[in-house]
């Protein structure tokens, strides 16, 4: 059995309907408060032990592509190895790399004081961006 608790978790989909600035923000309210909600909850029904490998695994040389649903949307990872302790090849796009090229659309025949909100509803990672 795997240690994750993942499937012991009743995890919320947060949607609403119209995309719009509120309902971007109003999404990023309700998983905040949904967070808090799924960490106590987590809390409770983890098992108590190390939460650490003993030891690293040992990575075989070829190369691997993961994706998962990150807060901001689809984070991507690319590794390339070569047996060694060293990587050949690392690559990942966060989220916001695409978020901010959608900022186009949003921002098209929108009012100068609306701009902050708009740009503030992608919930934009500039430190993330510039990786």
């Amino acid at each position: 059995m795997s240690p994750a608790i993942y499937d012991r978790l009743e995890i919320p989909l947060v949607t609403f309907a119209d995309g719009d600035v509120w309902s971007r923000a109003m999404v990023r309210l309700h998983e905040a408060r949904g967070g808090v909600d799924l960490i106590l909850e987590a809390l409770k029904v983890m098992s108590d032990g190390s939460i650490a490998l003993a030891e690293q695994p040992e990575i075989a040389a070829g190369q691997a592509v993961a994706k998962t649903e990150a807060p901001r949307g689809e984070l991507f990872y690319f590794v390339r190895t070569n047996g060694t302790e060293f990587r050949e090849r690392v690559k990942w796009r966060v989220p916001s790399f695409q978020n901010w090229d959608a900022l186009r659309f949003m921002l098209r025949g929108a009012r100068l004081d609306d701009i902050a909100v708009i740009v503030n509803s992608i919930d934009p990672c500039v430190s993330c961006t510039e990786r």
